[in-house]
């Protein structure tokens, strides 16, 4: 059994204690403790070797979800939280859409506090920033593959809590209907992937107990993969397209239900186009093309997740 919630923090790295109301309906929940082990090789008259000093400084936590919306159209999913620890902005237009879009904050970026409970042991991780990947295939529920690193803390023993996520009674829509596009032109494809890319890193601050100070978003590089059926050239040319290094648009939305859909675009129509190579799919022909979500001169642009 495992529970895992999730709450905005006030003050970066202060506990803001989630509880029940904000979990988070996910799977394949993995924890890794980033620790520290200093070796001590002073010269001594015996064998044997000195006991080196071992301390933590973060915890890594991984998990998966489903990519939904929360049933009400202009009404923020359960997911919110976890999108704006990831250095995207939340835009609610009431009662019509719920936007995510990228930005470039640093240490003034939102962060959360997770707590995840594994039977009797509880995690309590605060100042929790992460990155995200996007797995869409046609005719599956759409998943999000989660990695958050945030400030060391040792397990306790807590009882598991009894908690139901908000979305719980919400149904995952399937990869269909998806308007799909790239280019303007409506491509056949059975997947699309896309990986956020931000790099967290760990600031170094002597003042902290664990000397860092807090994990940082520092850069991101937002890439995605699509695999066509090949047509003629003269309806879209991925070669061309790539050797041109041309940005193009691509778009595409997961569900057909009011408050239940979530388009997944390249806001700023610039989706470059990387070098595409030949494959196959039940006897098709097919192209594998890489795709780079670049930002606009303007910035924070590149992609955007609109819930409506």
């Amino acid at each position: 059994m495992a529970v895992i919630t999730a709450k905005i923090e006030t003050v970066y790295g202060t506990d803001i204690v989630p509880a029940a109301a904000n979990a988070i309906l996910c799977g394949s929940p993995e924890i890794e403790v980033i620790g520290k082990k200093i070796e001590r090789n002073g010269l001594v008259n015996f064998f044997g070797k000195m006991p080196a000093i071992q301390f933590g400084e973060g915890v890594k936590i991984s998990f998966t979800t489903e990519l939904k919306g929360s049933g009400t159209a202009g009404t923020a999913p359960e997911l919110g939280p976890l999108f704006r620890a990831c250095n995207l902005t939340q835009s609610i237009s009431a009662g019509v859409s719920v936007a995510y879009d990228p930005n470039s904050s640093t240490t003034a970026a939102e962060s959360i506090s997770i707590y995840f409970y594994r039977h009797d042991h509880l995690y309590k991780i605060a100042g929790c920033r992460g990155t995200f990947t996007v797995d869409l295939k046609a005719t599956e529920v759409g998943k999000i593959n989660w990695e958050f690193t945030g400030l060391y803390t040792g397990p306790v023993d807590a009882s598991i809590i009894t908690a139901a996520p908000a979305d719980l009674a919400i149904k995952p829509p399937v990869f269909g209907s998806a308007a799909f596009a790239i280019n303007a032109v409506a491509a056949i494809i059975e997947s699309l992937s896309i990986n956020l890319g931000n790099n967290v890193i760990k600031r170094a601050d002597v003042n902290s107990a664990s000397g860092v100070g807090q994990y940082m978003i520092t850069d991101r590089e937002t890439t995605g993969e699509i695999n066509p059926e090949t047509v003629a050239l003269s309806t879209i040319n991925y070669e061309s397209l790539w050797a041109a290094a041309t940005a193009v648009a691509l778009t595409a939305t997961v569900g057909t239900v009011a408050g239940n859909k979530c388009k997944i675009w390249s806001k700023n129509s610039s989706a470059v186009i990387g070098q595409p190579k030949y494959g196959d799919r039940e006897n098709m022909l097919i192209q594998t093309v890489p795709v780079t979500f670049a930002p606009s001169t303007a910035g924070n642009d590149e992609i955007q997740f609109l819930f409506t």
